[in-house]
């Protein structure tokens, strides 16, 4: 029966001969396995960013509907409008709101302005309309429109003004059409675009998923396994630094890249059904990275045997063991991460004192033979 205790202290006094050798170790393992997702994240938080941008310039394009019989702006740019509109300073000013449809009507009636059939009262005559980012003028006493830099006139009582799919229609007195243009292209500049950008990021976020896939599987999990090598044969008194590339040597890699990878899917899985499940599963494969280290000749499904088997009764004592750590952990929190560099080799060392101990466990109640668990050459 193993004790928190007894692993520490057996894990420092062998730590008190190797600990610089160790922190090395620690410290490719956290930078390589640690680095690659985290550039993959900055990758994925970059696109998102600029993926925002161009939302928000979207957004910006739709003007919402406000339509004030007082003539007082209630959007947040009216300072702003008016700064652009200086010489149009008196005007009501009046944001339309489009609609599902998308249209909208102005019409002059007997010195008044209707929109959408509404009222829209101004003692002096002008009423400044807003749509899309853009901006035309309609003067109620001389029934002229002013648009881009053109006036026309549409008269009194039959003139108007119309939106419709895009299409800015304005018409004189007599129902001709003064003019016909387009003021909402570049809201689907700004749509085609987000069309593009929308394809591009998911194709991107794809094949950065599955670069960052491939790296774990063929080149981190492999480091991993040569980090369980070089605990395993620390206690052992036979470490060297290098033994963090073990899992690339022969034998050793396919063992890493298969074992590890079956590891993580059987997690996974567990845990797409509910997440307690996965954790309680993580606990019971938790020896198959040790395992692997030490005898990559065994094949998976005997891996995954001895951990389960061994691993029962012990699931809880382990997630205590590795809950202990809490209070160095938030103090290695506290030194904005630097501190975890230096713990994680009393950490690694501890749980290398674990498996020795359940090692031992599946020796004597005959689950494994100390020939299947033999740290390889």
């Amino acid at each position: 029966m193993w004790t928190r205790k007894q692993l520490k202290e057996n894990a420092k006094k062998i730590l008190s001969k190797n600990y610089w050798k160790a922190f090395l170790v620690t410290l490719v393992l956290i930078t390589v396995t640690g680095a690659g997702s985290g550039a993959f994240s900055g990758a994925s938080n970059g696109v998102s960013g600029f993926s925002n941008s161009l939302y928000k310039s979207k957004k910006e394009a739709d003007t919402k509907i406000v339509l004030n019989d007082d003539g007082d702006d209630k959007e947040k740019d009216k300072d702003q409008d008016k700064d652009k509109n200086s010489d149009n300073g008196k005007s009501a000013d009046v944001n339309v709101d489009l609609g599902k449809d998308g249209k909208f009507s102005i019409k002059v009636d007997n010195g008044k302005v209707y929109i959408n059939g509404k009222e829209i009262n101004d003692e002096n005559g002008e009423v400044k309309v807003n749509i899309n980012g853009k901006s035309f003028y309609v003067n109620s006493k001389d029934g002229k429109v002013k648009y881009d830099g053109n006036e026309f006139v549409i008269g009194d009582a039959s003139g108007s003004v119309s939106f419709d799919n895009g299409k800015l229609v304005i018409k004189d007195g007599e129902g001709n059409s003064v003019f016909n243009g387009d003021i909402n292209r570049g809201q689907e500049a700004i749509g085609v675009a987000l069309g593009i950008f929308a394809v591009v990021f998911g194709v991107l976020m794809f094949f950065i998923c599955v670069i960052g896939t491939l790296l774990e599987i063929f080149v981190m999990n492999p480091i991993k396994v040569g980090g369980y090598n070089f605990f395993n044969r620390q206690r052992e008194g036979t470490s060297r630094f290098t033994n963090i590339f073990g899992g690339f040597t022969h034998g050793h890699y396919k063992a890493s890249i298969r074992n590890m990878f079956l590891k993580d899917l059987y997690e996974f899985l567990w845990s797409m059904l509910f997440i307690i499940p996965g954790i309680i599963k993580s606990y019971s494969y938790w020896m198959v990275p040790y395992i692997t280290a030490a005898n990559p000749n065994l094949s998976a499904s005997r891996v995954f045997e001895i951990s389960k088997k061994t691993m029962s009764g012990e699931k809880w004592r382990t997630f205590v063991l590795q809950l202990s750590f809490i209070g160095w952990e938030l103090l290695a929190i506290l030194t904005f991460g630097i501190g975890a560099y230096f713990l994680a080799p009393y950490q690694e060392t501890t749980y290398a004192e674990l498996y020795a101990v359940l090692r031992q466990k599946a020796i004597a109640n005959g689950i494994a033979t100390e020939e299947e668990l033999a740290i390889a050459a």
